[in-house]
């Protein structure tokens, strides 16, 4: 008799940690930024490096299409890529949220390129299974690459000798 309840009792305690599981992983995605909310610190930002950096800071983009040597990328429209630019430890600096993992990467701009400082970069320690290992591996490639931007009202173009991403404005 004692196994019989011990059992739905083992069961419905395994449900609730899992339960736990989900409510924690939830808490710590919905207590980071969001491609469509201002990086942290934008509203308050004092900086100006120069007129680029200002067409940047406290924007957000989420990639469309893209390329790679001829070759369509059509995972950046499926499993978008995420661009935001903001502060950290008073650098201008673009966080790349991948369809696996985050990249933080200081960069400077000038007239017609991104120049990043690939030294400085940071990276999530996400553990990446099946084509998300593809995509972040090409990303953090194409990432430490200077890119030259076109940058409009609702668009962002950035090439590389990687290839090639279209974002719209988050």
């Amino acid at each position: 008799m004692k196994n019989r309840m011990s059992l739905p009792l083992m069961l419905m305690f395994a449900l609730v940690l899992a339960g736990c599981g989900d409510v924690s992983a939830q808490q710590s995605v919905s207590s980071s930024v969001s491609p469509t909310q201002s990086p942290s610190g934008c509203l308050a930002s004092t900086y100006s490096e120069s007129v680029v950096t200002e067409r940047f800071e406290c924007k957000a983009f989420t990639s469309t299409e893209g390329s790679a040597s001829g070759q369509d990328l059509s995972w950046v429209a499926s499993a978008p890529v995420q661009v935001e630019f903001g502060r950290m430890d008073e650098s201008l600096t673009m966080t790349i949220r991948m369809p696996c993992g985050v990249l933080n990467v200081p960069v400077s701009i000038d007239a017609d390129v991104i120049n990043p400082d690939s030294a400085a970069m940071i990276q999530s320690a996400d553990g990446c299974i099946g084509s998300t290992v593809e995509y972040r591996m090409w990303t953090t490639a194409f990432v430490k690459m200077p890119t030259t931007y076109f940058l409009d009202n609702q668009s962002l173009v950035l090439t590389n000798d990687v290839g090639q991403i279209k974002f719209k404005s988050s």
